[in-house]
């Protein structure tokens, strides 16, 4: 969209500037005279469109900005269970007043931009009603009335020009604005360093062939000025282990992904700068502020030192809301192309999580197109979709974030047949909402307030009384 407006702006403006210079050398070649008045006329031209230009791009900021909240606000209320939150809780006319003051601002907003290229208008047409008015007494003291009549004419296309082009070159500046905003995302937000300048370690390709998993002192908060959410995090598990997680809500479960997948940096070296996307300005942190600290080992090699596109290939991640692109089914299952010339193992794993008969009756099978976010499978058909996805990724670390807390009985128990079935050697890290979907696991851990409560076998921890999750599973009882 912003290419196309950019182009077309820019080729009027264009177009319109070649027509008002031609017009200046027909007037001068017919009545060199004229030129007294064109050239003013010219220079207040410029100055209307270096004033507005300044503010144009202001208010063109303004407005795009105060738009994004009410996309935002749109998308959270269609999408996923947002619209059936917002009536279970009775929030209807809290949403529809945030809405009001939120399109409040943007109208505003709006107003402002279209007042703005109104008075960049209206100047311009004084300025041509000046220039017309100049040439009629000027013409009717000093030509004679050939010369009076071509250059009125002259004068006439010369003020319509000069009007449009100060319109379209003011819009196209104002269009800048989002193509400064796109810069601005696309190459000047901070990435990721790829791993740490001390000892780096380079992985070999078949790392981690265990998918052994050890964290090791972990603590980190969000954001400098937020209180730590992991504190002091130890444990250590075995290869080819099927780990349960399980705790209360903000207890930290979810919290242990984020260094795994370095979404946040242990190493503070690591860390980017972190920008306000409004502004555009670093967020300065807190000098005397505890840092992130702490290693997280996948077969006894710090994560930190690995490249960070390996150590992201490396874990397969199945979320509580699956994610499927735009593209074809095949594309997503095999989104780096490993099967493309093998359809026989892509119905092989969709026949593993229970999909091949859907798959099979939809006319274009692999090559059936995936709706935006997946609208066109139900929420269990793309959770399955996602672990066929995991399967052929053949990942060692398998992290499922409370992957069944959204789908019916039915797929939950598919679900878990996969997990028994399909993942026998890899190490399955499960983040649970509902206890007795781990209870089959080799250990769970129970967290606490950001720190491991206790972890040990499902069946020891039921029997005692005093352990964490006993009580857990009672509180749920009640």
């Amino acid at each position: 969209m912003v290419d196309q407006q950019l182009y077309t702006l820019l080729a009027q403006s264009m177009w319109f500037i070649i027509g008002f210079v031609g017009q200046v050398v027909v007037a001068a070649v017919g009545s060199p005279i004229i030129l007294s008045v064109g050239i003013p006329a010219i220079i207040t031209y410029y100055i209307i469109s270096k004033l507005y230009s300044r503010a144009g791009r202001n208010f063109q900021r303004m407005e795009s900005i105060s738009k994004s909240p009410i996309v935002s606000l749109y998308s959270e209320t269609i999408t996923g269970a947002g619209l059936s939150t917002i009536r279970a809780f009775k929030l209807e006319d809290i949403w529809r007043d945030k809405f009001y003051r939120l399109n409040d601002i943007q109208s505003s907003c709006a107003v402002l931009f279209m007042e703005g290229k109104l008075w960049g208008t209206v100047y311009g047409s004084i300025a041509s009603a000046i220039l017309m008015g100049s040439v009629v007494i000027f013409g009717w003291y000093y030509m004679n009335p050939a010369a009076l009549s071509v250059s009125i004419m002259s004068a006439f296309t010369f003020a319509h020009l000069g009007t449009q082009i100060v319109q379209y070159v003011v819009e196209f500046q104002s269009r800048m604005t989002s193509f400064g905003r796109i810069r601005f995302y696309s190459s000047q937000i901070p990435q990721e360093k790829s791993r740490s300048d001390q000892n780096p370690i380079n992985a070999k390709k078949n790392w981690p062939s265990k998918g052994r998993l050890q964290y090791k002192n972990v603590s980190f908060r969000y954001r400098s000025g937020l209180p730590y959410v992991l504190k002091d995090v130890n444990f250590k598990f075995k290869g080819g282990e099927k780990i349960g997680v399980c705790g209360r809500t903000g207890a930290g479960k979810s919290s242990l992904l984020f260094p795994l997948f370095r979404l946040v940096e242990l190493d503070p070296k690591l860390q980017p700068t972190m920008i306000d996307v409004n502004t555009g300005l670093p967020i300065e942190s807190d000098p005397n502020e505890e840092p992130n600290k702490g290693e997280i080992l996948i077969d006894g090699k710090d994560i930190s030192k690995i490249d960070l596109s390996k150590v992201r290939r490396s874990i397969a991640i199945i979320p509580q809301d699956p994610t499927l692109f735009t593209g074809t089914l095949r594309y997503n299952l095999d989104i780096r192309g490993k099967y493309q010339n093998d359809n026989g193992r892509l119905w092989e794993v969709l026949g593993m999580v229970e999909m091949r008969d859907v798959v099979a009756s939809l006319p274009l099978g692999l090559d059936t197109q995936v709706a935006e976010g997946g609208s066109n499978f139900s929420a269990g058909q793309r959770q399955l979709i996602c672990f066929g996805r995991a399967i052929l990724n053949n990942c060692r670390i398998v992290v499922m974030d409370e992957a069944t807390a959204s789908v019916d009985v039915e797929t939950d128990a598919k679900i878990q047949r996969t997990i028994r079935e399909q993942f026998v050697d890899q190490t399955v890290f499960v983040i649970a909402h509902r206890l007795n979907t781990i209870m089959n696991s080799d250990r769970i851990m129970v967290m606490d307030d950001g720190r491991v409560a206790e972890i040990g076998k499902p069946k020891k921890l039921l029997k005692n009384q005093n352990s964490v999750f006993n009580k857990l599973i009672r509180s749920l009882q009640h």
